[in-house]
């Protein structure tokens, strides 16, 4: 056989890369999927439990904490609007991601590419970063506006760093000797790119998508409840406002379900991907 029909970068990736004979990729991520939700309903059952012993024991007035009874009712009583407001602010959560998804593996490859712009623009980002998103908020509500925009633009600001130096680390962790042994093998910068960097960089990447879309659905949350754009964020604050305060918990509850729910859609993304990887 002709050497030159040979594609040795593929074969030096293959080589050492185990292959293990899996079901269907989705398979293990419903299991993974069912399991934490079975988890999560155990978890809210012990919390409505301990909810409602405290109003028992300390007398607590509905108006300051509605009884789980009360919270839920008001769900259903509110299920349409509860929707909607959860709708749009899964919405705003997902453009947000996926913007900063796609910008922050750009400059993770601009940064591996070119040591000296990584020099000069961390520095910057990181500043950027420390400061306090309320701080930034009113920023954001001048450039969006007070539509769900600002949420997205929150959200994206929020995400963008975690998922940046998981990307930039995943990038980073091909040995010396396996780029070497790619550029001895005659692969370019984007053959390196996609038959090594990247499949290495999976793993970080999804630990950066994890970090944070654990905090991304309270983060669109935070900006509607700021700027009044619809969602459960301005939901939570018009039903405190009219003192309906059964659908303020039930908007909470809603809150933290979805955030719950987004978390667990990212981590059983990664094991789908990694089961079809394999």
């Amino acid at each position: 056989m002709n050497p030159a029909e040979i594609s040795i970068p593929d074969a030096a990736v293959a080589a050492s890369t185990p292959r293990v004979r899996r079901g269907l990729p989705l398979a293990g991520a419903a299991v993974l999927s069912a399991q934490r939700l079975a988890g999560y309903v155990a978890v809210v059952a012990v919390v409505a439990l301990l909810w409602q012993l405290a109003i028992w024991l300390f007398d607590v007035p509905p108006y300051l904490l509605p009884s789980p009874a009360d919270a839920g009712a008001a769900l259903v009583a509110h299920a349409g609007e509860v929707g909607e407001a959860a709708w749009l602010t899964v919405q705003s959560t997902v453009i947000g991601m996926l913007v900063a998804t796609v910008v922050a593996v750009l400059f993770a490859l601009v940064f591996i590419a070119s040591p000296s712009l990584d020099a000069a623009l961390m520095p910057l980002i990181v500043f950027v970063r420390t400061v306090p998103m309320i701080a930034i908020a009113p920023v954001l509500v001048l450039i969006f506006g007070r539509d769900r925009w600002n949420g997205v633009g929150m959200v994206a600001l929020l995400s963008f760093f975690q998922i940046m130096l998981a990307a930039r680390k995943g990038f980073e962790a091909p040995t010396r000797h396996m780029l070497e042994l790619m550029h001895c093998c005659g692969a370019g910068f984007w053959q390196t790119l996609f038959k090594l960097r990247l499949p290495c960089a999976l793993t970080h990447l999804f630990t950066g998508l994890r970090i944070a879309s654990a905090s991304a659905i309270l983060c669109a949350m935070f900006a509607e409840w700021l700027s009044g754009a619809p969602g459960l964020g301005s939901l939570i604050l018009d039903a405190n406002s009219r003192q309906h305060f059964a659908l303020m918990w039930a908007a909470v509850g809603a809150g933290t379900t979805v955030s719950y729910l987004f978390f667990t859609f990212t981590i059983a993304l990664e094991r789908a991907v990694k089961d079809w990887n394999h």
